[in-house]
């Protein structure tokens, strides 16, 4: 079990690395097991009225949403800075290549339309061992509930981690995003 916990625990280091290179997130895709569709809810999914099931879907279920989801393109047309950190991961053995992965995600996020935010979702994640190392296969975070929110969520940029509010800075001085209720030089103060 130690070993399967250092193991799991080096590959949500080195997602957070790519998830925090703040230019692109696709490389997070080769962490993917591509031999299967994935099955990836982000915490802030909602429900797509429009699609063809009818009822809605909040998860992605093909490459090329992921795909989507994950590029530079995206990313800039909505957020100006994104920090996440994977903790408290906790290994379980459920088959002789599969792990499930309970952690949290702690991230940090400035939004082209609103304060920096800070936010820890709980989340789990499957995992099987292929011939190059363990690969993701299923992703889903717990958003905290919209009511939690409601009652919290006018401090959290208070709580924005002092080295994530230095990020902003830079990324907003070296190319400001022209947000439209926050300007730049809010997030530095």
């Amino acid at each position: 079990m130690a070993d399967l916990q250092q193991e799991m625990e080096a590959f949500f280091a080195e997602y957070t690395e790519r998830w925090n290179d703040q230019d692109d997130f696709s490389s997070l895709i080769e962490m993917w097991d591509t031999d299967d569709e994935p099955y990836y809810r982000p915490m802030e999914r909602t429900k797509d009225s429009n699609h063809p099931d009818g009822r809605g879907v909040d998860v992605f279920t093909t490459w090329e949403e992921l795909k989507e989801y994950w590029s530079p393109n995206s990313k800039n047309r909505l957020i100006v800075a994104l920090w996440y950190e994977f903790v408290n991961i906790r290994a379980k053995l459920v088959a002789p290549d599969i792990a499930v992965v309970a952690f949290d995600a702690e991230w940090d996020i400035k939004a082209i339309m609103g304060p920096a935010a800070s936010g820890t979702d709980p989340g789990f994640a499957v995992l099987t061992r292929k011939t190059a190392g363990w690969k993701m296969n299923t992703y889903v975070e717990a958003c905290t509930h919209p009511t939690t929110y409601k009652s919290v969520f006018a401090d959290k940029e208070d709580k924005v981690r002092p080295a994530f509010r230095k990020l902003i800075a830079e990324i907003c001085e070296a190319n400001c995003y022209n947000c439209p209720r926050f300007k730049c030089r809010e997030t530095s103060t």
